[in-house]
């Protein structure tokens, strides 16, 4: 995978998470667990883009790591929102799952490539 690419689907996978959490603030009421969830994401995949964007960008096999603990993060976040039931507001669970599907496919992309 090449590295524009790979700060593509970084940038990408950001801005879902971005959603997310700004969905989750709006959203009156969000199950703690839920809450905590987004906010690892959305904390996760900045730092990630920043390592992907700053200066002396981080190596290839650290980003793999890290879009692979942001997949994680990213499932919990979705076994959170199935636990919260139909209490989730649409809004929030779009964007989780739009998120989970951007940290799958990027994951999957930078594993083809290794």
């Amino acid at each position: 995978m090449q590295a524009e690419q790979m700060k593509q689907g970084i940038d990408r996978l950001e801005r879902s998470a971005d959603e997310a959490r700004n969905a989750c603030q709006q959203s009156a009421s969000v199950p703690a667990d839920l809450k905590q969830c987004v906010m690892a994401l959305h904390e996760q995949a900045s730092a990630c883009k920043h390592a992907a964007h700053g200066q002396g960008s981080a190596s290839e096999e650290s980003l793999r790591k890290d879009v692979q603990q942001l997949e994680e993060t990213a499932d919990r976040a979705m076994q959170a929102c199935r636990n919260a039931g139909g209490g989730v507001d649409s809004r929030l669970r779009e964007a989780i799952e739009r998120a989970h599907r951007e940290a799958s496919s990027l994951k999957k992309e930078m594993m083809q490539a290794a």
